[in-house]
């Protein structure tokens, strides 16, 4: 057995360009335990031209950072067998971020934690469907359970988010503009966009959301200026509209996407969510497999299923500060 663990990165290119997935999840949160050795394995020939490095500072080099060095060697050319980066993590390390060296963006958080530690706690798909098994009184023992598993997974993640309970999938997206045009596709991942600047000469300009018959009724569409209104056209592949249109193409538009939690793929994968959803993945996949599998037992994991979801739920919001201040025409004095 090898003395460490051993990480696989393949490269894909997303809707969003391309991005590092460690073990088949795209840019996934790693957790480092100090003193203990770490393998990033790029000899999948998608790695060519993307060698992975480690920073203290987010995407690395390209965020201003520099590399890390400590305890890190690399061996062979990305892409090629053999090749790897490797962390010997030191005690008392930082918290890292691993990217690509040439490209921005394709990277993610390397956590480093204490050797005794326990917060280390993830399960793997294969794991879940253990447990929701094992909730409705079964045991995975066939293929075809798995896969029963994996279909019933994927459509519960849909179902939260049609619910609204995926708040760590908002990315912030950028779009330059191009003078005249006030159409732009973006991600068929995108669920729905929360909020939108403009960006002119250093300065980000508020955009309002238009609703269909707003935005449909605006008599010139041609108009040109810098735009200050969006429609989002929720189509299979969603289409942002902005207006005025563009009258240059250096304007920039950020706006945060609420994107599409990623599909469960293998038995070996992880869920792409945080740690406080754990316990109501865990109950809601038991709940539906027992639809089909244990009929006596729906009543009971339903209700243990929307107890989990509303906590969770209660715990996927924004927090803000909220102060209240009076209006001093209604103040009297004695």
């Amino acid at each position: 057995m090898p003395a460490y663990t051993e990480f696989s990165v393949t490269v894909v290119n997303t809707s969003d360009g391309n991005r590092y997935y460690i073990n088949l999840v795209r840019q996934k949160t790693l957790s480092l335990t100090e003193g203990s050795i770490y393998r990033f394995d790029q000899s999948d020939s998608s790695n060519s031209g993307h060698p992975l490095r480690l920073s203290t500072t987010r995407d690395g080099t390209h965020g201003s950072g520099a590399e890390y060095t400590t305890g890190v060697t690399t061996s062979g050319t990305p892409g090629s067998s053999g090749a790897y980066t490797e962390i010997n993590v030191a005690a008392t390390a930082p918290d890292l971020f691993y990217y690509c060296s040439v490209h921005s963006g394709m990277g993610g958080i390397a956590q480093t934690i204490g050797g005794s530690s326990f917060s280390q706690f993830n399960l793997d798909i294969a794991e879940y469907v253990e447990e929701a098994f094992e909730r409705c009184g079964l045991e995975v023992r066939t293929g075809y359970d798995f896969k029963t598993a994996k279909r019933s997974l994927n459509l519960m993640l849909a179902e939260w988010a049609n619910r609204g309970l995926n708040q760590w999938t908002i990315k912030e997206r950028t779009i330059t503009v191009t003078e005249s045009t006030g159409s732009y596709s973006i991600g068929a991942d995108i669920i729905d966009i929360l909020s939108a600047v403009v960006r002119r000469d250093g300065t980000d300009y508020s955009l309002e959301r238009l609703s269909r018959d707003e935005y449909l009724t605006i008599p010139t569409k041609t108009t040109e200026g810098r735009p200050n209104q969006f429609f989002l056209d929720r189509q299979v592949s969603p289409n942002l509209r902005i207006w005025p249109v563009p009258d240059n193409s250096t304007d920039v538009v950020y706006y945060n996407a609420l994107t599409r939690i990623n599909d469960a793929a293998t038995p070996e994968g992880d869920v792409d969510l945080p740690f406080r959803f754990y316990p109501c993945l865990a109950a809601g996949l038991a709940y539906y497999i027992s639809v089909k599998r244990a009929p006596n037992r729906v009543q009971l994991l339903k209700a243990m299923y929307e107890e989990e979801f509303d906590r969770a739920m209660t715990e996927d919001r924004d927090r803000a500060s909220f102060n209240v201040v009076p209006k001093y025409e209604y103040l009297r004095t004695a």
